[in-house]
C-alpha cells in the first residue's frame, strides 16, 4: 500500500468532527464523507486499518527488538 494514502487518512482524519473518531460511525467524520463521496477507495481505507491493528498487536509484543524489526520489514514502523 502507498504511504501517500496512508498520509492522506491521517491527513483526513485530523478534519473529524471529534478527536477521538474511530471512522465508523461518527457524525461529521471527514474520512467517512471522503469515502462517500470516493475520494478515497474502501480497499485504501481497509488496508489502512488493517496494517494500523497489526501494528498496534506487535506493538504488544514482549519482545520489543523482534516486533520493530518485523515492523520495519513490513514497512510498518514510521520514526517520528
Amino acid at each position: 500500500m502507498n504511504d501517500l494514502i496512508f498520509v492522506e487518512i491521517e491527513n483526513l482524519s485530523r478534519m473529524c468532527k471529534f478527536t477521538n473518531c474511530s471512522h465508523t460511525k461518527e457524525p461529521h467524520c471527514a474520512v467517512k464523507n471522503a469515502l462517500s463521496e470516493g475520494v478515497l477507495s474502501y480497499d485504501e481505507y481497509y488496508a489502512y486499518y488493517r496494517d494500523k491493528r497489526e501494528e498496534e498487536h506487535i506493538l504488544k509484543q514482549k519482545n520489543k527488538t523482534k516486533a520493530v524489526d518485523y515492523m520495519k520489514q513490513r514497512k510498518l514502523f514510521r520514526e517520528a
